[in-house]
C-alpha cells in the first residue's frame, strides 16, 4: 500500500475483534522496535515487547473499549479506553498505537478524538494517558498536560490528563 497520502476522512473504526490481535500485535511490535527504541534502553525495550502478548491484548479487548482503525482494508492503528470505577468519573487510554509507516499523517490526532467520543470517556470529568517518552509531545498537542511538571518517567511512562 501506498501510504505517501492518507485521506483520514476514510479512517474506519470498530470495536476490536480477537481475531485481528496478530495484527494489531505486529503494529505494537513495530511501534516499540521502531519509535520507542530511541527513547528506551534495550532491556526496557525487551520488557515492553514481553509484555505485549496475544494473552495481554485478549484481556483488553474483553475488558475494556478497544478499536481498530481501518484504511483501504487494512488496520492501521489500534488503541482503547479504560474504566476504573474505583475513581468516579475517570476514564484512561490503553494501548493507542499507529503503524509506524503512517506516523505524522494525522491518524493518531484522529484515533484520540474518537476515543474521546467513547461513552466512558464522555461521562468522565478526567481522562488520563500512561504517556511513553516517544509520544507525550504528541499528547501534549492534543491538548493533554503533565501531572508532574516537568514530566517524570516512572516505569517509562509519565501521567497526562484532560479535564472534561
Amino acid at each position: 500500500m501506498n501510504y505517501s497520502t492518507i485521506d483520514i476522512n476514510r479512517l474506519s473504526f470498530a470495536k476490536a475483534k480477537k481475531e485481528n490481535i496478530s495484527v494489531m500485535l505486529d503494529i505494537i511490535r513495530r511501534c516499540v522496535l521502531e519509535i520507542n527504541v530511541a527513547d528506551y534502553t534495550q532491556n526496557q525495550v525487551k520488557d515492553l515487547l514481553n509484555g505485549f502478548t496475544a494473552d495481554w491484548l485478549e484481556n483488553i479487548i474483553d475488558t475494556r473499549h478497544y478499536y481498530e482503525v481501518w484504511y483501504d482494508g487494512t488496520i492501521v492503528a489500534c488503541g482503547g479506553v479504560s474504566r476504573d470505577y474505583n475513581q468516579e468519573k475517570q476514564s484512561y487510554f490503553t494501548a493507542v498505537f499507529v503503524n509506524p509507516d503512517l506516523c505524522k499523517k494525522g491518524i493518531g490526532r484522529k484515533l484520540v478524538e474518537f476515543l474521546e467520543k467513547d461513552e466512558w470517556c464522555l461521562d468522565s470529568n478526567l481522562i488520563e494517558i500512561p504517556s511513553s517518552k516517544s509520544s507525550h509531545e504528541f499528547y501534549y498537542k492534543c491538548g493533554y498536560r503533565y501531572r508532574d511538571y516537568p514530566p517524570v518517567f516512572k516505569d517509562g511512562t509519565t501521567i497526562m490528563y484532560k479535564q472534561r
